[in-house]
């Protein structure tokens, strides 16, 4: 059972895996979002600067008609007409080709962020094989796109019918209008269309970011084989730092058995604590631990202690305290001056004694 479900991605993606993704170019971007926010751009243009270019539009109009009797086209009367029109023309076509580039990206960076990635753009040889192109075509995810294409042409359609319909006596009325009133009554029309579009195209495109969201975590999850997998790739093999750390400790604890040789005493407890010391009037200003160990470790220093004729002195309660409050090659804290002088004082009359 637990071979089978060791495929399952059951896992939530790692921040590592997200990064990835995202470095490959696998964001949750909505297209509907961007449509959606440039049909808005659109529509507070013509709300803010419609006037002007309906103007400047009529300008260019007029001025054409009234040069219609120009007979004969040469370059120099190209060139004429260019620059006489070029500027009415920006007015009409700059502003709508600059909200396109500025609502575009910021649409963009909205959803993604500041990502530059070319991998997607990178040529891979499975997307020219014609059964992965097949696959693509068939696959979930087209599915998902030919639905949400069908709903919005028929959320169109049905805005397009239901504001036709409301329009009706309008339109009929338009017959009978001066040119300048019929378009403002179609402007209108327009306007209402557009509006509602807008409303309903953002109302969908919500909806499609949170998809795209939820969709992205789905293929983004990792079976738990992925997990450990990854943990290993990014904090090491557990089995080989523990290995490491095992050859770490017996070097020290090699070098620190080379310093039992060297000390005054060996302070035990008896053999479940040993504190190795030296100590120095000259270069010390406090006696310094020169190895400490617990259990066979302790008895080991007890043992060569013993071998190099360092004297061994049980005192439990120092043993224990030092052990735990001083590291190796720290001096010993003034509350222990007055045990250690004591222990030091028996050390320093046995060597005489034997002397």
């Amino acid at each position: 059972m637990a071979e089978s479900d060791s495929g399952e991605k059951s896992e939530s993606p790692s921040q590592k895996r997200r990064d990835d993704a995202r470095k490959d170019g696998q964001v949750a971007y909505s297209k509907e979002l961007s449509s959606a926010a440039l049909l808005g751009s659109f529509l507070l243009l013509f709300y803010f600067t419609g006037s002007t270019m309906v103007k400047a539009l009529a300008d260019l109009l007029a001025d054409s008609f009234r040069n219609l009797q120009w007979a004969e086209l040469d370059i120099p009367l190209i060139k004429q007409l260019l620059m006489r029109f070029l500027q009415p023309a920006g007015i009409i076509v700059f502003p709508f080709f600059g909200t396109v580039v500025i609502i575009g990206v910021f649409s963009s960076v909205v959803q993604v962020g500041v990502n530059i990635t070319f991998k997607p753009l990178t040529p891979k040889l499975e997307k020219m094989s014609p059964f992965k192109g097949l696959g693509r075509i068939f696959s979930k995810q087209s599915l998902v796109e030919l639905v949400k294409s069908l709903f919005k042409m028929g959320v169109i359609g049905y805005i397009g019918y239901y504001t036709f319909m409301e329009s009706l006596e309008e339109i009929h009325n338009l017959i009978s209008v001066d040119p300048k009133s019929l378009f403002a009554v179609a402007g209108e029309i327009i306007g209402r269309f557009t509006l509602r579009l807008f409303i309903a195209l953002l109302t969908m495109a919500v909806f499609d970011y949170m998809f795209q969201i939820w969709d992205l975590e789905q293929k983004l999850k990792m079976t738990k084989q992925e997990v450990k997998d990854e943990y290993k790739q990014s904090e090491g093999d557990p089995a080989l730092k523990g290995k490491i750390r095992q050859i770490q400790q017996q070097m020290s604890q090699g070098r620190m058995m080379q310093e039992v040789p060297e000390s005054d005493v060996v302070i035990s407890n008896p053999t479940h604590f040993a504190i190795a010391m030296k100590y120095d009037r000259e270069t010390m200003h406090a006696p310094q631990i020169m190895a400490k160990g617990v259990d066979h470790i302790a008895l080991r220093m007890i043992e060569i202690a013993k071998e190099n004729d360092v004297l061994v002195y049980q005192n439990p309660a120092v043993a224990r305290a030092i052990y735990f409050q001083v590291e190796i090659g720290e001096g010993v804290p003034e509350e222990f001056y007055k045990a250690i002088a004591e222990i030091l004082a028996f050390v320093y009359k046995a060597k005489k004694k034997k002397k």
